[in-house]
């Protein structure tokens, strides 16, 4: 099976919001997880990504949970670390 390359007009972000540097990061890592470049959340930092996922949908996952979860992503390529300290999701 072919390889999909994915390119920035492929990307898809609901917010808009990201830099021309974060872009290109993002299509590197998509490429490498063989995801799609569509952004389904913007976290600005760790303790935003924890207000969100210890509370969504009144589920309360711990913190630890919350991290262990994030963690996964990562290793899946669900979620992409900006220098800057934000986080995105892509739709996985």
């Amino acid at each position: 099976m072919a390889r999909r390359i994915y390119k920035i007009e492929d990307i898809d972000d609901y917010q808009n919001r990201l830099t021309e540097n974060q872009a290109q990061l993002l299509i590197e890592h998509c490429n490498k997880y063989q995801i799609k470049p569509e952004i389904c959340a913007w976290y600005d930092n760790m303790k935003d990504f924890y207000s969100d996922w210890c509370n969504i949908n009144d589920l309360n996952f711990t913190k630890e949970d919350a991290r262990s979860r994030f963690e996964e992503g990562k290793e899946t390529g669900e979620f992409k670390v900006f220098a800057s300290g934000e986080i995105v999701r892509l739709v996985y």
